[in-house]
């Protein structure tokens, strides 16, 4: 084997893929990337950890024809400080060694035999059993960043460490939650008429979400396919296992009878949430949220260090509401709102409160945050 690769071409494609290189994996061959010559003008970079894969095919000149596995972290290391110069890339097959040249530069580096690489994507075809969708992939990564966050850290394989897709007549909803909040995101889809239900891992999302930020595609394809999920993009294929199981019924977990609401500027409320967390018990993280008539105190207070207050004049109509969140649950689900205004819906300080985006005085249920707050005694 034998290519000439651009610079900005090679490393964009080695960052592409590293992600899903597996450092501890007990096979070694799987910290590498899997480079091989797909035609005269491409080349395509593999990586996979058993669980996840992705392909990414980039323009190349392939003098012959061939196929490697090299270190991702050493490649990375070696094309990132080489001259902004043509790189040409030459195989011993007999060693597994490849000579890595750009300009005066020269590195030979050790490679693993490609044949020792696992086969993914070996079943490209569709069958009539995959149901295959079509999103924008701006909405896409909206979606992934305003409910990614709320999934369960600790809890690898549970259905709460995922998110849960929703697909019918053409309106995907994602949901996520840890038990203690609740992200829902709707968007719109082509769904072909589909209709269906699977758990995403967060992870593979997290992927998606930074893939995106580094293409330009305007769409996306992902196909479902058993106990597993296919991204496909122009240039970039990426493959993740599903969670199995069933995902809580979370439209019963929503409220609908919420009757104090209140609208507050949604930047005002990250401020003097941030202001006053200076003061929190790093412990509980929680933080009071006391509504009266003339507007929303905000305040906190750790016997062993003190407390803090801040205030933002609001409407509130009702009677008196003291209730604690833990405010990191609330900044995370601010910050992934971009409206002026964020409208509150609550009841009591045990029961569930919403947090949505609101426009020019309309509500926006697109996206919604259910936070359960804290009791304090």
């Amino acid at each position: 084997m034998e290519i000439i690769l651009n610079k900005e071409d090679f490393l964009n494609g080695i960052k592409v893929v590293k992600n899903i290189t597996s450092s501890k994996g007990v096979q070694p061959v799987l910290s590498n990337i899997l480079i091989e010559t797909v035609s005269n003008d491409r080349v395509m970079f593999l990586a996979t950890d058993l669980n996840l894969a992705i392909s990414f095919k980039l323009k190349a000149e392939v003098v012959s024809e061939g196929k490697i596995t090299l270190s991702a972290k050493t490649l990375e290391e070696i094309v990132n400080k080489l001259p902004d110069k043509p790189i040409v890339l030459k195989l011993n097959n007999e060693t597994n060694v490849v000579t890595i040249s750009c300009g005066k530069s020269k590195f030979e580096l050790i490679g693993i035999n490609a044949e020792e690489y696992p086969k993914v994507f070996e079943d490209k075809q569709n069958t009539e059993e995959d149901k295959e969708f079509e999103i924008n992939t701006g909405l896409l990564n909206k979606g992934i960043k305003q409910t990614a966050f709320s999934t369960a850290q600790n809890e690898t394989g549970s259905v709460l460490s995922g998110v849960c897709f929703n697909i019918n007549e053409n309106i995907l909803e994602m949901v996520a939650t840890d038990g203690n909040r609740l992200t829902r995101s709707r968007k719109e889809i082509n769904s072909k008429g589909e209709s269906v239900m699977f758990i995403s891992p967060a992870r593979t999302l997290v992927e998606i979400s930074r893939i995106i930020s580094m293409l330009k595609d305007e769409t996306v394809k992902f196909i479902l396919k058993k106990n597993k999920i296919v991204f496909e993009f122009e240039n970039v294929m990426f493959q993740s296992r599903l969670i199995e199981g069933t995902y809580p019924k979370y439209q019963q977990l929503i409220p609908t009878t919420n009757e104090k609401n209140v609208s507050v500027k949604r930047e005002d409320l990250i401020q003097a949430i941030e202001r006053v967390s200076v003061m929190v018990n790093e412990r509980t993280n929680i933080v009071k949220f006391n509504f009266e008539n003339n507007g929303l105190e905000i305040s906190t207070d750790t016997p062993e260090s003190g407390s803090g207050k801040d205030f933002i004049d609001i409407s509130y109509e009702y009677e008196n509401l003291l209730i604690a969140f833990n405010y990191r649950y609330v900044l995370d689900s601010l910050k992934n709102m971009d409206s002026k205004n964020v409208k509150i819906e609550m009841s009591t300080n045990l029961s569930a409160s919403i947090f949505k985006p609101e426009a020019e005085g309309e509500e926006d249920d697109n996206y919604i945050c259910l936070i359960m707050p804290v009791q304090v005694r």
